[in-house]
This record gives C-alpha cells, structure tokens and sequence, in this order.
C-alpha cells in the first residue's frame, strides 16, 4: 500500500509539472523536425547608402561563391533589405525641423548597390527579403528631430547618406508609435497603406514580390501581419516570439506568444526563429556560433544566423574580419556536417509547411526523441525533472528512440 501511495504521489507531481509547462512543451512537440542539418545567413539592414556598399556586397558574394554543400549549392546569405532613406529637396517645418522626404533603392545614386543586390540573386547567393520601406516610423521620427539632435542630423543628411543605425534604439522601430515611451499602436488605416506601398516597393526593385519579411527591430502586431498576408507576404522570420512595443524605458515587449519553426498565424503566414548571432564586429566568433548551429541540428532545428550590415560596411579592416569570420563559420560547419544543407529561409519555410520528406523526420521516433532534448534546454523544467526522477523517465524514452532511429530498416522501410 505505501509503494502504491509513493507511486501515486511521484505520478502526481509529474503530471503538476508537465501541466506548468504545458504551453512550452505543446510547442517543442509540434515543431517539424529537420532531418537534415540546415545553415542560412541572414544579414538586415541593406539598402540606400554609399556606392562603396555595393563593392561590399560583392565580396560577400565572392566569400559565398567559395563554399559548396553535398549537392553543390552555396550558401545563401538572405538580404533584409530597407528599402527609402531620407534624400534630397530635404523641407523645414515652420518650427526648423526637417521634414522627411524619402529617397528609394532604386533612385540612380543607388543603381550599383541595386545592381550588386540582383547579382548575388541571380549567382544563387543572396535572397532578398523585405525588411521595410525604412527602418523607422517616418511621423515618429519627424516629432522627435524636433528635440533629439540625433534625429534631426539624420533626417537632414548632414553627413552624407544616412544610416539608421545611428539612431536610438526605439526610434529604429517601424510598427508602433515610439514618439512617447512606452509605445502605442498605429492606425490601421496607416498600417495598411505603408504595408501596399512597400510591397509595391520591393516588387519594383527587384522584379520579383515580396514573400519572406524581417520586421524591423523584430517587432511588430497582429494587424501588421494581417496587412502583409493580404499583400502576398507568406512567411515572417521572428526571435521566437512577437514583439509589440516598448516600454517606458525603451525596452521591447512581447505579447507572450511562442513561436516556433513551421508554426502557422492566423493568416496563413508561417513563422521561421532565428536566434543565432555572428556579428564579428560585437565581438562574436565562429567557433562559439559553430556550437550553436551543431545545438540547433541535435534539436531537429534548422539554424539561421543573424548578421547585420554594420558588420561589412565602413572601416575596412572590420569588413575583412567579419568576412574571414564567416569563412570560418562556413568551413566549420561543412567539416563537422558533412550533409549540411544551404538553402533560403523561404524554401525552409516551403519545406517545412509541405513536410518535405526530404528535409522533415515524420517518424514518431524521431519525433520524440528531439521532443525530450528540447525539452532538456528548459532549465527550469530540467531542474524539477531531476528533483522528482521525471528526468529518469525521459532518459527512458529518449533511450528507446534512439535505439529505434539507429536499427536497420526493414525491407519495406527502405522502399518507402
């Protein structure tokens, strides 16, 4: 009877903790598993700037041209492309502030940034995806160059092109009002008039629509993601969650939303995470990016790495390092996966929402087995795993599907 009493109590707590983390591990179970190992680049920010941009696409694209997966295709780098920056016939308010007059990708001062852009396209190596016309809200910024020196420099160009980059971090938002903190929503009106008119935008420069969007600063609402799958957009590269404002100290807020790769909105969008970073200019190195992408494979995730403009523009001596640093990252992840896949972040997109066979394990086995790892890189939950002997029943389980992966298939198995 008290062996009977224990069992139920230890069988009690187990269900208490799987229903605290319900929510999470609902959403590491119905993730796809990628069968494959998976490496995409993708790099925000490119858009209007000097003509020396456009030489440093170039050697991004000669750096990529250098490498070949197991079926011959090189690496794809994915392009968030901004599309306006503030440009010339720049107007004064009454009060002295400048106004903002937008100046496109493809006004001919930008035609070799544009020209360089389509080339990579057309090489296989760059695929460009639509970040926003700019990388702010042009009203919000308009407001605040009244009072912020910063503001009022950039939109007056008093130092050339200029790069948003150099503007606070929460006036780099696009989708929510930041001229108070914290943030409001925009009109949807205004939403969707900015969100037609970019996606026209985009289609004009490139010759080819808008599928695949970055939001800027990774925030964005419902009624934006709306607007973007009423224009033709089918997939949008998120942290693992939707950001939706900033607070009163200027920080990102979520909307407590869990995302994961192959997750479908409301919309019909499908979401893709990105949360791995080489930004050789902050100090990242490919050896610690390396281990991350080999996590992202034992989890049956594909891995997208963040890099950003800043990181090959400019100082010369930056742009070789950060061009060397994914020359490491490439060569390491050849070596240590042998059947790394380079592909686009909308052909993963596309292969996870069909299930491809070719690139998603649809065998419960594997299925459970990723299941128990991703649930492992909870901490929290791995804690009291460990403390109420849950974990010991996992270690079961994952045993037995590895042990069910790793035995030779049937005759009728292999003809599948």
């Amino acid at each position: 009877m008290t062996l009977a009493i224990v069992l139920v109590v230890v069988l009690c707590g187990w269900l208490l903790i799987v229903a605290v983390f319900a929510r999470r591990l609902a959403a590491d179970w119905r993730e796809p598993v990628v069968a494959v190992p998976v490496l995409i680049v993708e790099s925000d920010d490119w858009g209007p700037g000097p003509a020396e941009d456009a030489a440093r696409l170039r050697g991004l694209c000669a750096v990529l041209q250098e490498f070949r997966d197991g079926v011959g295709r090189a690496p794809v780098l994915t392009l968030g492309v901004v599309l306006a920056v503030p440009g010339g016939g720049r107007e004064a308010a009454a009060d002295g502030a400048p106004r903002y007059r937008r100046e496109l990708l493809d006004a001919p001062a930008f035609s070799p940034i544009r020209a360089a852009m389509i080339e990579g396209r057309d090489a296989g190596v760059f695929a460009p995806q639509l970040h926003g016309m700019e990388h702010f809200w042009p009203p919000v910024l308009e407001a605040a160059a009244r009072t912020d020196p910063t503001a009022r420099a950039f939109l007056a160009g008093t130092q050339g092109i200029p790069r948003h980059e150099s503007l606070p971090s929460h006036l780099q938002a696009r989708w929510i009002d930041t001229s108070r903190l914290p943030s409001s929503a925009l009109d949807r009106g205004d939403i969707e008039r900015a969100v037609a008119e970019e996606v026209e935008c985009f289609a004009r420069v490139f010759g080819t629509p808008a599928r695949v969007v970055v939001p800027v600063t990774f925030t964005w609402t419902p009624a934006v993601e709306a607007a973007w799958a009423r224009h033709g957009v089918r997939v949008v590269v998120t942290p693992g969650t939707r950001n939706t404002g900033r607070d009163s100290a200027g920080r990102l807020t979520d909307d407590g939303s869990l995302l994961r790769n192959g997750d479908m909105g409301p919309s019909g969008i499908v979401y893709i995470v990105r949360d791995v970073y080489l930004e050789p200019a902050l100090g990242h190195e490919a050896s610690a990016v390396l281990r991350e992408v080999g996590e992202r494979y034992r989890l049956g995730r594909p891995a997208l790495v963040e890099t950003h403009r800043f990181n090959f523009v400019g100082d010369e001596a930056q742009t070789a390092r950060s061009l060397d640093e994914l020359r490491r990252l490439l060569q390491g992840a050849l070596r240590a996966a042998p059947g790394l896949h380079f592909m686009s972040t909308e052909e993963l997109a596309e292969a996870l929402r069909r299930r491809d066979p070719a690139f998603v394990d649809t065998r419960l086995a594997a299925r459970l087995r990723a299941f128990v790892l991703r649930a492992a890189t909870q901490r929290r939950l791995r804690r009291l795993a460990w403390a109420s002997g849950l974990a010991l029943a996992a270690a079961a389980l994952l045993a037995i599907a590895s042990a069910w992966l790793s035995r030779p298939l049937a005759p009728a198995e292999a003809g599948q």
